[in-house]
């Protein structure tokens, strides 16, 4: 429950200090911009396996 708890607090800060609008872009961006990280990570992997099949 404290993890939780710490999580709303973030949550509170972050709404305090910025507008809807920019919530939403802010989200937007770290959202493909995880989708990015793990689109690479999938890359590198796929690369990786394919040099050890051979």
């Amino acid at each position: 429950m404290g993890i939780t708890l710490i999580f709303k607090q973030i949550r509170g800060i972050f709404a305090q200090s910025h507008r809807k609008s920019e919530q939403v872009q802010l989200s937007r961006r770290a959202f493909f911009q995880l989708l990015g990280y793990l689109g690479g990570c999938v890359i590198i992997s796929l690369a990786t396996q394919s040099q050890y099949l051979e």
